[in-house]
């Protein structure tokens, strides 16, 4: 079974972003009329200190103006879990996503990558007697923070950022209600954790839940599922647009994602808790899946046959939120890094055609 290490270590490095500085307010009423923008702006915004001063707070002009630095542990975004988008605070510039924040530990909002190629620039900072990499909004020239090279994999940066510099909006198509004009497909293969971030990586998905499915027991908790005894194994429930991607390609990512010949099991998770299904809602589903699995067969891809369970759909349990979004909030736990990110990877890398952008972890061509 998966080793789970929900217990970050706590390191706290005062030379990433130390500099003393009054304690730093969240972000308030000046920053909240600023319009937010994609990443596709044209024009570049230039102020002098004074018009700076009338539309930024004092903390807010310190931090992103004067190069200050806010105390560690200071700024609410430091834990916050929420899906959307961290915009520059002076300009609306979008910097970082929620699905690149890590829990580093130093008491900095901190990602392993910006939102796009147009977030921040890098330039070397001399400041306190030590040479750092600082970063700043694309658009502003507003002090972000500083970027080091002790980050998790895929790129190995922590971006840390101060909290005051940015404005945090929460993902639009939230709460799960607004998902009901879409399409569902629920499998499992192993690990959720994986599976969901796979699935939240396909073009054309909205949104990925991570739950249980094909037992007996109602509501199970993780611990019961992970007993055996449940009948459940660990799935996941994805709403997609159905204009945008189709089943079968859904299908084509799934098999993809796994060895789909391994029994009661994916990889280094033993037991029928991580075993491969498909639980097909209709006789299209069913038709199809069976259609696929018989083409696989006949391939010659897998020496062993398919061992997918094709099964009717019947209830699908959420899981723990503990669980949700598991890949990004918990991007250093071990498992991640030596069990989901590669298995990510591979998938991916087999139809990279498939996959969103700004969510590949692999490099496109």
């Amino acid at each position: 079974m998966k080793t789970i290490l929900l217990n970050l270590q706590i390191l706290i490095f005062l030379s990433a972003c130390a500099q003393q500085n009054k304690k730093a307010e969240q972000n308030n009423s000046k920053s909240t009329n600023i319009k937010l923008l994609d990443s596709t702006w044209t024009d570049k915004v230039v102020k002098s200190k004074e018009e700076w001063k009338k539309i930024l707070t004092p903390e807010q002009y310190n931090i992103t103006r004067e190069q200050g630095t806010e105390p560690a542990f200071s700024s609410t975004y430091n834990k916050n879990h929420e899906s959307g988008i961290y915009y520059c605070v002076s300009c609306g510039n979008p910097l970082f996503n929620s699905t690149n924040k890590f829990e580093s530990g130093t008491g900095w909002p901190s990602f392993w990558k910006p939102y796009s190629q147009r977030s921040v620039d890098v330039s070397t900072d001399n400041s306190m007697g030590m040479q750092r990499d600082e970063i700043s909004c694309k658009r502003c020239n507003a002090h972000i923070g500083h970027v080091f090279n002790d980050g998790p994999l895929p790129t190995g940066l922590r971006y840390c950022t101060d909290g005051v510099a940015l404005l945090f909006k929460a993902k639009g198509n939230e709460p799960t209600a607004n998902l009901s004009a879409y399409n569902k497909a629920t499998f499992a293969a192993g690990c959720f954790w994986c599976e969901e971030t796979v699935f939240e990586s396909v073009k054309g998905v909205a949104e990925v839940i991570s739950g249980y499915a094909g037992g007996t027991t109602k509501n199970p908790s993780y611990e019961e599922v992970g007993s055996g005894k449940t009948g459940h194994a660990e799935t996941v429930e994805i709403y997609y647009d159905s204009t945008k991607v189709n089943y079968q390609t859904l299908l084509k990512v799934f098999f993809a994602s796994q060895d789909p010949t391994q029994v009661n099991g994916q990889g280094p998770d033993q037991g029928t808790q991580y075993r491969s299904i498909v639980f097909y809602r209709n006789l299209y589903e069913k038709q199809v899946t069976e259609n696929y699995i018989h083409e696989l067969n006949k391939s010659g891809k897998y020496k062993k046959p398919i061992a997918t369970q094709v099964i009717p759909y019947e209830v699908f349990w959420k899981a723990e939120d503990y669980h949700q979004n598991y890949i990004q909030h918990h991007p250093t736990d071990s498992y991640v890094q030596n069990e989901s990110l590669p298995r990510i990877k591979r998938t991916q890398k087999q139809f990279p055609e498939l996959f969103k952008p700004e969510q590949l972890l692999i490099k496109s061509n």
